[in-house]
């Protein structure tokens, strides 16, 4: 989440009119209150329709251990992301920063930075590296999606949690039919999962036992959580501050209920909920309280 703090506050990307124009609605300034309001319900509504077609597809191919085809899937979508957009990414702040490097150098070090990241997300190395890639794809994913209109951003934050809610409770809910499948047969969900463990690995053994025993999130959860953020980062530093502090409670608040539970609960509703309650708080009310103060 700093990092994308930091690449909204200080630098300009490109691409704003590109993303619009993938919406259903295209949001103006001009636009009603009434007109946005709904406009945004209908984009955010599409879009989580697309992930509910997207992970009925996921959960399907897994039942049927269409396995080759997921991991064709994950390869070829995670190297777009890391090759393409990665390096998009790395060219603005480059440019931004206005940081001297010739095409082959730059050439070289997205190649290298994609294939290692493959290597290290799907096939062998350790936590450390594993967890910057996993980090890495959510911060390049948050930084796209930061481009969104305002109230589209806020409909789909709000949605999206809702879906999550559903989909990990619900008895035939898809992410809830991919958990118990796993645990059924024993072996780990073959998706892009953020393991954090608590105690220091000091072997290959310990360090693949933290693995399954250590806490777990879905690479969407730090998507999202980030782009709640980096939107409260488009406003003012004030409501950053107030966002960070409500998405880190209710992330606590979402391990004291698994530890209470013990069994898989969505990462999203809560943080996103008080993040979205604390950003508007602030702009309404904390915000001018200060400048009037100051």
């Amino acid at each position: 989440m700093c990092i994308v703090i930091f690449i909204v506050r200080t630098i300009t990307l490109p691409g704003q009119d590109t993303v619009s124009s993938a919406m259903v609605y295209h949001e103006s300034a001009s636009d009603s209150t009434a007109a946005r309001f709904f406009g945004s319900i209908l984009n955010a509504l599409i879009f989580v329709a697309l992930i509910i077609l997207v992970t009925i597809i996921f959960v399907c191919l897994y039942k049927y251990r269409c396995l080759k085809i997921i991991y064709g899937w994950l390869l070829l979508s995670t190297g777009i992301m890391l090759g393409f957009f990665g390096g998009f990414l790395f060219y603005q702040t480059w440019s931004t920063l206005n940081w001297p490097m010739d095409w082959i150098t730059f050439a070289i070090l997205v190649w290298n930075f994609s294939v290692v990241g493959l290597v290290s997300i799907f096939w062998r190395a350790t936590l450390r590296v594993n967890q910057f890639y996993l980090i890495s794809i959510s911060v390049i994913l948050a930084v796209v999606f930061t481009r969104l209109p305002e109230w589209t951003t806020w409909a789909l934050l709000a949605a999206i949690a809702i879906y999550d809610l559903f989909a990990v409770l619900c008895p035939s809910g898809p992410l809830k039919v991919l958990v118990e499948t796993a645990q059924e047969r024993n072996e780990p969900i073959p998706a892009l999962i953020y393991s954090a463990s608590i105690t220091t690995m000091m072997a290959d053994e310990e360090e693949d036992e933290n693995k399954r025993r250590g806490v777990k999130l879905g690479l969407g959860d730090f998507v999202f959580y980030s782009v709640l953020v980096g939107r409260a980062a488009l406003f003012d530093i004030l409501t950053v501050f107030t966002c960070f502090i409500a998405v880190i409670t209710g992330l606590f608040m979402t391990i004291l209920l698994l530890a209470l539970f013990q069994k898989a609960l969505p990462a999203l509703p809560i943080s996103i909920a008080l993040g979205i309650i604390f950003f508007f708080v602030t702009k309404i009310f904390l915000l001018p309280l200060v400048i009037t103060l100051g």
